[in-house]
């Protein structure tokens, strides 16, 4: 038996011992990314890291028990710089008097 015998019955021997094990046969050595799709995914694990803990806010409180009449501060200094911004004239202007209805008149 000489050497291209030899290399025939060793890629068939190889190509059939890839069917059986389920690998993938590749005789030419291309790159596949098989590598990296047969990894173990790193998802879960960052996902488990990570307490699953939902921060509630005083909105959903006030919403779930409006008996306790609970005051969410930030809306409220919001809403007291619009009223500020309102009495110097800078707040939004009403529905339908923004800048497109100012230059559609010109």
């Amino acid at each position: 038996m000489n050497a291209a015998q030899a290399g025939t019955k060793l890629a068939l021997l190889n190509k059939l011992s890839c069917s059986i094990f389920g690998n993938i046969y590749n005789p030419q050595g291309f790159r596949t990314g098989n590598k990296i799709l047969r990894a173990r995914l790193v998802g879960p694990t960052i996902n488990s890291y990570y307490p699953n803990v939902k921060m509630i806010k005083p909105r959903e409180i006030s919403r779930m028990a409006p008996e306790m009449n609970l005051i969410d501060q930030a809306e409220k200094t919001r809403l007291e710089d619009l009223a500020e911004r309102k009495k110097r004239g800078k707040g939004p202007p009403k529905k339908g008097q923004g800048r497109r209805s100012t230059l559609k008149k010109k």
